[in-house]
């Protein structure tokens, strides 16, 4: 059976079956009415076939019992017509007496039975019972699978109909029949009009339509649908005529209607209607009908959750379709208005509303870009300021704005929502246009109805606006790129002529059209400054004759122009005979004569000189935008390359000329020093930082012992190892020679070359590159051969006559101390006195020469250690306290607290210490200053003392640490004095691989520096 015929009668409850016994024969169907009733079925007697046929029609029985001789009809008729029912009943015929005719009429009318009189009335009641049981059995079984059919049959309905009415109705039909209501309504929820709306209804008689159409929308909560919509849960309320709740008492009086039971429609959480099912008199539901309704119930929502998709996706696909379309015009990206057209016409047709316009954002001004039609009377404003109305808040919130009832808004300007109002527009939303997170427009939509937006109309206009801000900055885009394109072409043709033309007039001339041209500008200039007329003048110009301007004479810092070559930088100006009238009325009457009134002018700056100055003009009052200023400045800038590559043109033939002259003075000067370096006595050579022979001369050659040439490339330490390994010493070469190249100091030394049999003296002075950093060393070889067997004789006789004379004045010493003790005279006394300070000045004049000579010979036993020079320098100034008190000199020391350590004897470094302190304080005036500052210099230890004494001549300097060689100036100082405490310095602190010098300018003190290395010292005192 399909759906749409199913029968609008339900079926009937009953407790027993309804049997029909229809006989003539009063005692005979009292009996079997007697025997059937004490079953528990409900038995009616007809005893005419009038009856009969009444009563069959009314009850609808599950049995009848029919004699075949009736009064008034056969009983033959009165079966055939029981078998035209709906529903058939079992039929048992009563006979006289048993005859083969009887058995022919039972089949032909397929009768369950036959009784014959006398008829035993248990057998018949037990005979009707068993009927009657088959028979509820049967009937219960048809009717359960109608049921399923009719579930089956809705299923199919809701899965493939489209028409969401008719299944709503279909369903309320099934409801009735399955579960035999009068009435059931399908409510759907309406959440913009906060309602809920009748979309399919059966079981009432057509005069009760009309009483039914008053009540097919109702608000939350109101009538038994609303409440039980708010409630969110089954409801089951009995005797609804008394209920408040239900408002249309008259239909429930005139329909017989009792009790209600509602089901919310859900989907999740959300509530979608109620399924609302009205009965007549009856009692409480079963567990089987209320599975039964919820059952229902949830068909109808998946019916809306699916009417709610597939309308959802017929939204998106128009949608889509829509916003694909606007998509594809995207692509011819000139056509931006047609665009933004497309943009608010179909964003107007699908959200439902019947105007729509853009506006976009021009500096600080919203303008219209795109309306409707109907938008025309709306957005009358030609510009919108930020903030402004509805519009101008999006643009400046940068969010989207919702506006369910103009009316009871607020804070829009009160004449654009009376305008509003008066046309009948209520609802509003608008969305900005944004691009790279800024909003640069807003896309507007306006509804006569007020309506709440839901997100995904929200959604619908964002995307919408999307659209429109992509073509909008692809438009932009696209006139950029177009202009960018005529600019780069412009400025390559000019960068091209400047590759490639030397001629200063063409490239300004191309410079002067360029700007003309790719500023839109109507003429162009060059001012070039004239030191001569101390002014700017005209002297290339483009869209402008020459010669009309070629009078005016512009100062520095008046005009336009003479402002920009003052500041040096760029200025432009939309009134230019104004600005120029009050300090360059030349150029205020010759700019009103040619009809210029905007000028924008650049500076052409070439390093610190100012050429002169680039103008472009315009006849019309205009701004210039920020891009304008820099391409400009760009062809200023080129302008000024093309002025930089004249001047270094010329320059450089000037230059050509004068390096082809000192190229052969240089050549002439190589020669001659080349004969200088090869003529001297002394070997040279350059060696780089890491000991890399770059240069040698032919006596650094001869002096080693090898060909000047073949040392080139090699390294210095590896050529004089080999030359001290062949004469067979075993120590290898001194210390000062392998820590050479551990700074940038320099240093010198003697060499010796037993095989050779010559001593070289080297001096290794750095060599600076023209940035001040050291390139390397320059070192220098003599061959001091005599002069050391000499020195040596010296030593030796020094030497001999120290020890000899030692032992005398040691005698004297001891005699002039007792003769001090005894008594004699005090003029005697006095002369004791000198006496024993002159032997006492001699016997450290002794010591010193002994300590000198066993340095030379490497006779002194050295014991090396680590050597704390900040405690050590303390430990001297504490032993020469005395002595700065007597000067009044003020000592300071800077870095004894983080001095590094170093590896040396300390009583001879204390020598050292203590000579250089002693020398500070005795050659600096009364109340001087003396400075000591410690501190490490890469793998080395740097000590130096710093005073502001008589200093030491320049000439003076060179032999400062020789051995009796004391500077002229001391004498006026300090009259004693050996001239061996400095050389006695050098000699030690060579001795610990160090380096000794003195930087001083005499009459501004003197600095005295020592470095020593912090580790690694090997003792030296056999070379």
């Amino acid at each position: 059976m399909a759906l749409g015929e199913l029968p609008a009668r339900p079926s009937i409850a009953r407790e027993g079956g309804a049997v029909v016994i229809v006989d003539p024969d009063p005692a005979h169907a009292a009996a079997v009415a007697d025997a059937v009733t004490a079953l528990g079925h409900v038995v009616t007697v007809a005893p005419t076939a009038a009856e009969a046929l009444s009563c069959i029609e009314r009850e609808a029985p599950d049995v009848l019992v029919l004699a075949l001789s009736l009064p008034d009809m056969d009983g033959l008729e009165v079966a055939r017509r029981a078998g035209l029912l709906p529903t058939p009943p079992e039929v048992v015929l009563v006979a006289e007496r048993a005859t083969p005719e009887g058995s022919l009429i039972a089949l032909e009318l397929d009768a369950a039975g036959v009784l014959v009189k006398p008829v035993n009335v248990e057998r018949a009641g037990g005979l009707i019972g068993r009927l009657v049981t088959r028979r509820r059995r049967r009937h219960e079984q048809e009717e359960f699978t109608e049921k399923l059919r009719t579930l089956s049959a809705l299923t199919g309905l809701i899965t493939s109909a489209r028409d969401t009415q008719a299944v709503f109705n279909a369903l309320a039909r099934a409801a009735t029949m399955l579960l035999g209501a009068r009435l059931v309504h399908v409510w759907v929820d309406d959440p913009r009009a906060q309602v809920l709306r009748v979309r399919g209804t059966f079981g009432l008689d057509p005069e009760f339509e009309r009483p039914l159409t008053e009540y097919e929308v109702i608000p939350y909560g109101s009538g038994m649908a609303g409440g039980t919509f708010a409630a969110g849960r089954p409801e089951f309320i009995f005797g609804i005529r008394t209920s408040p709740r239900w408002k249309n008492r008259r239909l429930a009086e005139a329909a017989g209607l009792h009790a209600y039971a509602g089901l919310p429609l859900m989907a999740g959480d959300r509530t979608l209607g109620v399924l609302a099912i009205v009965f007549g008199e009856r009692g409480e539901f079963s567990v089987e009908e209320k599975e039964l309704m919820q059952r229902l119930a949830d068909h109808a929502s998946f019916t809306i959750v699916r009417a709610e998709a597939r309308e959802q996706a017929e939204r998106d696909r128009a949608r889509l379709e829509v916003l694909y379309a606007v998509s594809r015009r995207l692509a011819a990206v000139h056509d931006v208005d047609g665009v933004l057209n497309a943009v608010v016409n179909e964003a107007a047709r699908l959200l439902g509303l019947e105007a729509a316009g853009i506006r976009l954002l021009e500096g600080e001004e919203l303008v219209i870009a795109a309306r409707t039609e109907a938008a025309a009377q709306l957005m009358t404003k030609p510009t919108l300021r930020l903030g402004e109305s509805l519009s101008g808040r999006v643009v400046a919130s940068g969010q989207p704005l919702i506006v369910e009832d103009i009316e009871q808004e607020t804070v829009q300007d009160p004449e654009q929502r009376q305008a509003a109002l008066r046309l009948g527009y209520h609802a509003y939303l608008g969305v900005p246009l944004k691009v790279g997170g800024r909003a640069v427009g807003v896309l507007n939509v306006w509804g006569r109805a007020a309506r709440s937006f839901a997100p995904d109309d929200v959604a619908l206009l964002s995307a919408f606006a999307d659209q429109a801000a992509v073509a909008f900055e692809e438009a932009r885009l696209y006139a950029e790129t177009r202009e960018r394109e005529r600019e780069a072409t412009n400025l390559a043709r000019v960068t091209a002529h400047l590759a490639s033309s030397l001629e200063l007039d063409r490239v300004l001339d191309l410079i002067t059209w360029s700007a003309k041209e790719l500023l839109r500008c109507d003429a162009a200039a060059v001012w070039r400054y004239d030191e001569s007329r101390d002014g700017l003048v005209a002297y290339r110009a483009s869209g402008m004759p020459i010669e009309r301007v070629a009078h005016v004479l512009v100062k520095p810092g008046q005009g336009l122009a003479g402002r920009v070559l003052k500041d040096r930088k760029p200025l432009w100006t939309r009134q230019l005979s104004r600005r120029l009238q009050d300090d360059a009325p030349d150029a205020s009457e010759t700019a009103t004569a040619l009809g210029l009134q905007a000028a924008l002018a650049a500076p052409i700056v070439s390093g610190d000189d100012a050429y002169g100055v680039l103008v472009v003009y315009r006849r019309e009052a205009d701004d210039f935008a920020l891009r304008e200023v820099t391409l400009l400045s760009t062809l200023a800038d080129h302008a000024a390359i093309a002025v930089r590559n004249a001047r270094l043109y010329s320059e450089t033939r000037e230059r050509e000329d004068e390096n082809a002259r000192l190229y052969a003075e240089a050549h002439t000067q190589r020669e001659r020093l080349g004969r200088i370096f090869d003529s001297t006595s002394d070997g040279i050579m350059f060696v780089t930082r890491e000991g890399r022979i770059e240069a040698a001369n032919r006596q650094a050659g001869d002096l080693l012992g090898t060909d000047a040439g073949a040392m080139i490339g090699g390294e210095l330490l590896d050529l004089l190892d080999d030359r001290v390994a062949e004469a067979g010493s075993e120590d290898g070469l001194p210390l000062s020679l392998r820590t050479l190249f551990s700074h940038t100091e320099g240093g010198e030394g003697d060499l010796a070359l037993p095989r050779l049999k010559r001593v070289l003296h080297w001096v290794a002075q750095p060599t600076t590159e023209g940035g001040g950093a050291v390139a390397g060393l320059t070192i220098t070889f003599q061959d001091v051969t005599r002069d050391r067997e000499v020195s040596q004789m010296k030593t030796d006789f020094v030497s001999f006559v120290t020890h000899q004379l030692r032992t005398p004045l040691s005698g004297i010493k001891w005699m002039l101390e007792l003769v001090a003790d005894a008594e004699v005279p005090v003029d005697i006394r006095s002369y004791v006195a000198d006496a024993r300070d002159a032997s006492e000045r001699l016997i450290n004049l002794v010591n010193d020469l002994l300590d000198i000579s066993r340095l030379e010979r490497g006779r002194l036993e050295i014991r090396p250690q680590p050597t704390d020079l900040g405690t050590l320098t303390a430990s001297v100034l504490e032993e020469v306290a005395g002595l700065v008190r007597a000067h009044d000199h003020r000592v300071s020391v800077t870095g004894a607290d983080h001095a590094p350590t170093v590896i040396a004897d300390p009583q001879l470094l204390r020598q050292v210490v203590l000579n250089l302190t002693s020398n500070a304080i005795k050659y600096t005036p009364r109340s001087g200053d003396i400075a000591i500052r410690i501190g490490g210099v890469g793998d080395r230890v740097r000590w130096e003392i710093q005073d502001n004494g008589i200093g030491i001549p320049r000439e003076a300097q060179r032999r400062l640490f020789e051995k009796f060689y004391r500077a002229d100036n001391v004498f006026a100082v300090e009259t004693e004095g050996t001239g061996l405490g400095l050389y006695l310095v050098r000699l030690i602190v060579e001795q610990f691989g160090g380096r000794v010098w003195c930087d001083s300018e005499e009459g501004r003190g003197a600095t005295f520096v020592f470095t020593l290395p912090t580790a690694g010292w090997r003792d030296g005192s056999k070379h």
